[in-house]
């Protein structure tokens, strides 16, 4: 730049290295993170000589140099894309969040016909880092390509044994005991539930909770109060339910999404729900909060979860395979006034 420039110079690596008093490898190292290469206090020192500076680093020539993207990919087909599935819209926002404060970007993609397909497209561009997957089956697939393929990735639900185990997940059959456990103490003895179909673990978890928690306390609920089907469905069997003489006292449902359909057929019958029949759910997301009144539910947590996802993938990036075993988080119970 001339002498007398109306145009600042740029600061640069050089510049940082000199006002901290290191080399240019070390101000390198510390813009990699590569924290094993750099003592605690020369880190400190080459972040406040970036900061004196106003020093912004170059992140296309960082990721050239890295080969990497800065990107992880998330993978979404079918319950999630709809748009009353409240609790992937809020785990996506916790994803990208917390993917911003590792320096990344989350890619949400889904698919057309085959969804390995598009996953082999997405290896050989080597656009992504890593992904974060859901929804899986226990022999998922998408897992076993990537593990064939050595590509980094994190999975919100448990694996094959035979499988990397990085996933994370939680207890679902301890949080629907702890939430029959609360019922019952609130008095409840006459129960129903209701549940979305499918064959997926989780689903069956949580069934297995409301059955194991009842009969901890000698109550068996007779099949015909028990429904797993779709909307129709479920509409279908809460109407059979609060049309007998004598209705249960509480609807348990094995996600939010089932309790406000629950919640929708009691309020149009004239109930009351949380007065006249109580409704509790299992996810604890956006779904809950707009109900009337707020759904009693097991909340999953979700920035928890989100945080472990992206961390076990920034560890896979770096490090390659970690051996690391699955993570059970625990739920929480989400108190409202439906039960």
């Amino acid at each position: 730049m001339q002498p007398g420039s109306s145009r600042a110079r740029r600061v640069g690596i050089v510049d940082v290295a000199a006002h901290a008093g290191v080399s240019r490898q070390t101000v390198s190292n510390v813009l990699n993170e590569r924290r094993g290469n750099v003592s605690t206090d020369t880190y400190d020192r080459v972040l406040a000589a970036m900061a004196a500076l106003g020093y912004q680093p170059n992140r296309a020539a960082q990721n050239l140099r890295s080969r990497r993207s800065m990107q992880i990919g998330y993978h979404m087909f079918g319950e999630q894309m709809q748009s009353v599935n409240g609790f992937f819209v809020h785990f996506v926002q916790a994803l990208v969040r917390q993917a911003a404060r590792d320096n990344y970007q989350v890619v949400v993609f889904t698919h057309q016909d085959d969804p390995l397909r598009t996953f082999r497209e997405l290896i050989a561009q080597r656009n992504i880092d890593a992904f974060v997957l859901s929804e899986s089956a226990v022999d998922d697939p998408r897992v076993r390509l990537l593990a064939e393929n050595g590509i980094p990735f994190a999975c919100m639900g448990r694996l094959a044994s035979d499988l990397p185990q990085q996933w994370v997940d939680v207890d679902n059959t301890a949080g629907m005991r702890a939430l029959v456990g609360h019922l019952l103490e609130r008095g409840h003895r006459s129960f129903a539930y209701a549940g979305a179909p499918g064959g997926e673990y989780w689903k069956a978890e949580r069934f297995t909770g409301f059955a194991e928690g009842l009969a901890a306390h000698g109550i068996r609920v007779p099949d015909r109060n028990v429904c797993h089907g779709p909307d129709r469905g479920v509409r279908a069997f809460t109407r059979r339910l609060l049309t007998r003489t004598a209705p249960p006292d509480v609807i348990v449902c094995g996600s939010d999404a089932v309790a406000a359909v629950v919640m929708h057929v009691a309020h149009a019958m004239g109930r009351a729900v949380g007065k006249d029949v109580a409704v509790t759910g299992f996810d604890g997301g956006a779904i809950g909060t707009f109900t009337e009144p707020a759904l009693t539910s097991v909340r999953i947590p979700v920035e928890r979860i989100a945080r472990e996802l992206v961390q076990r993938c920034r560890r896979e990036i770096d490090h390659g395979p970690t051996g690391e075993p699955g993570l059970l988080v625990p739920t929480e119970l989400l108190h409202g006034a439906s039960a």
